[in-house]
């Protein structure tokens, strides 16, 4: 409602009519966002992966894995004597995976893998690849152009609707449009003005 000295106080319709369209505006942003960093995930995440391996000291026990994982299931085809063999291998190479990786989980603080020491290839590769994908979102979230804007949305977002549910707000229509404006388009959002007073 408007007063004689041109001040405005929100009610608490137009409160919420604010915070929603916010929300909508800065999730819509955030979605785009996360997918283009999504999309930079996908095209590097590859190459990510091997050289995570390495310098984890993962890459010789992950191929040896592999190696074993793959003989164990081109041997089972055959079934003969040398399966038990095999299955031994292949759960001294889980185990080996489970306890470099483990290790290095405590000192980044990853979620752990069970003493599970039947993991097929794909399972201990899934584990890692989800940890390789996390770790480069969250580089690209701090080091890329689009990462920034990510976080400047979340600041901007906090800090305008701290502001706009503050007790006993009071402001001049054309203020309140200007920091509006100023508010989204400082995270490439665009905002049109609005008529405060015939918002219901």
């Amino acid at each position: 409602m408007s007063k004689e000295d041109g001040t405005i106080n929100l009610s608490d319709k137009k409160v919420k009519f604010w915070t929603d369209l916010i929300n909508t505006e800065t999730d819509d942003k955030k979605r785009t966002l996360s997918r283009s960093l999504e999309q930079k995930v996908d095209d590097n995440v590859d190459s990510k992966f091997n050289s995570m391996l390495k310098e984890l000291k993962l890459l010789k026990p992950y191929q040896d894995h592999e190696t074993s994982c793959k003989e164990l299931e081109d041997f089972k085809n055959q079934k003969d004597l040398k399966e038990k063999s095999l299955e031994d291998k292949k759960k001294v190479t889980c185990n080996l995976i489970i306890d470099l990786y483990n290790r290095q989980a405590k000192i980044h603080n990853w979620e752990a893998i069970y003493d599970d020491e039947d993991l097929d290839i794909d399972d201990v590769k899934r584990k890692l690849m989800q940890v390789c994908r996390d770790e480069l979102f969250s580089n690209y979230k701090k080091t890329t152009d689009d990462g920034k804007l990510l976080q400047e949305i979340d600041n901007r977002k906090k800090s305008m609707l701290v502001a706009l549910n503050q007790p006993r707000l009071k402001f001049k229509e054309v203020d309140f449009n200007e920091a509006m404006s100023k508010g989204f388009e400082a995270v490439g959002i665009a905002y049109t003005s609005m008529d405060i007073k015939q918002l219901s």
